[in-house]
């Protein structure tokens, strides 16, 4: 599939926030409603978005004090870490040469203890190596109580089939009092009462003519050096934090073969910069199966 700038800033615009307003949209990126229902159509019939998954506000439902993680992690096969451990909300599936040097897997979720979930994936079956993060602290002293209906209400909208009309349907334009009464659940920018919110899975690996690519590297130059290094090149990376304390991590865009060609013929030729790892996005997924679980239990 071949994408254009504008294809990725919706992408990119819905990999964020989830669904976002129509009006949003225009406002921000200059361009029709029609022509972005019809780009988002496209997605969803080329695989590129291969469906919508949903993210619980845990903190909103439990109450008490929660944190959001991102674990980076090194595996040689894909560890299946939702099963380990259900909290998780979404992992980013990258192809790195060689192997063993930067993240393979990234993974959002929930916890309460951030050292008892490092010690939980560090033991998952396949990781080699796992960094946690915080994120985010929420600390909701009243949690959300929701009926018995409401769940029932959010647990046949989850067994439906879901897209970007359907869901722009229920948020910005409701055609029935129960569409109303699900928006209400919808957590969004307009509505921060709401408890879970939609996001696509993106499969990047389909794209022809794009790639999100991180370089592992290590360096002799400072960190305000390696800026101007890299802004008197044009090259429009921005700088990670070093993963295993050693590999400092460079992030970018790129369009095309010739492009990535460039980029790493320039930094090659910096003898203060080493090259070790090359890292592409493959694919983005929402791990909502834990989710549709709980909320079946809730809506008995």
């Amino acid at each position: 599939m071949i994408i254009d700038p504008i294809d990725l800033k919706i992408l990119r615009h819905l990999e964020s926030q989830g669904y976002a307003p129509i009006n949003d949209i225009i406002s921000k990126f200059h361009i029709s409603r029609d022509e972005i229902f019809l780009r988002i159509r496209n997605f969803e019939e080329q695989g590129l978005i291969s469906r919508y998954g949903i993210k619980l506000f845990i903190p909103a439902i439990t109450g008490g004090k929660w944190y959001r993680g991102c674990a980076f992690v090194d595996a040689d096969v894909e560890p299946d870490v939702s099963k380990v451990y259900p909290l998780t909300e979404e992992m980013i599936v990258n192809v790195t040469l060689p192997s063993g040097i930067l993240p393979s897997y990234s993974y959002f979720f929930y916890s309460r203890d951030l050292k008892y979930s490092y010690r939980l994936l560090n033991k998952t079956p396949g990781v080699k190596y796992v960094e946690v993060y915080k994120i985010a602290e929420h600390n909701i002293q009243i949690p959300h109580e929701l009926s018995r209906e409401e769940w029932q209400l959010i647990y046949q909208f989850v067994q439906s089939k879901i897209n970007f009309a359907r869901i722009h349907e229920i948020i910005d334009n409701p055609s029935s009092e129960t569409d109303v009464r699900l928006a209400r659940l919808i957590l969004s920018r307009n509505n921060q009462h709401g408890i879970f919110s939609i996001f696509p899975s993106i499969n990047w690996g389909l794209v022809k003519n794009f790639a999100h690519i991180h370089l592992g590297i290590t360096t002799r130059m400072r960190p305000n050096e390696l800026k101007r290094f890299l802004k008197h090149h044009k090259i429009p990376a921005d700088i990670f934090n070093k993963f295993k304390k050693k590999y400092l991590q460079l992030e970018f865009d790129l369009w095309g073969f010739s492009d990535m060609n460039r980029i790493i013929d320039l930094i090659k030729k910096e003898r203060r910069i080493t090259i070790h790892c090359i890292s592409i996005a493959n694919r983005n997924e929402i791990c909502d199966d834990w989710f549709k679980n709980f909320i079946k239990e809730k809506a008995r």
